[in-house]
């Protein structure tokens, strides 16, 4: 799994961090936009997209969504695509298998 945490845009004063990265487990990459709260202790969740097996199958859609929130530094799109590369989700491992059949996701052949 990669995290990486990005700067909001000057326009999202509200926003504190835009964290986005590759998680094997789910074979997607992800993208979770934190606000704060108005006096709770955990931070207001504004987008959180990601969760799903397959979700977001490729770096360049997962930056369509982050452009929206957060400044993208050149070069992010490759290192997102190497962690996909270096850490491809493999079915065979026993948190894959356990996520697969509890989504009931990979009926359609594998990767």
């Amino acid at each position: 799994m990669s995290r990486y945490s990005l700067k909001p845009l000057p326009n999202h004063v509200d926003l504190f961090e835009v964290a986005l990265g590759w998680d094997p487990g789910l074979d997607t990459f992800f993208v979770t936009v934190f606000a704060a709260s108005d006096g709770a202790p955990d931070p207001d969740v504004r987008l959180w997209r990601g969760t799903t097996f397959r979700e977001i199958p490729s770096a360049s859609a997962l930056l369509a969504l982050v452009r929206d929130y957060a400044e993208v530094p050149d070069g992010l799109a490759s290192r997102l695509e190497i962690d996909r590369l270096r850490n491809p989700h493999d079915q065979t491992r026993p948190i894959s298998t356990l996520i697969v059949g509890l989504l009931g996701a990979g009926r359609g052949g594998s990767r």
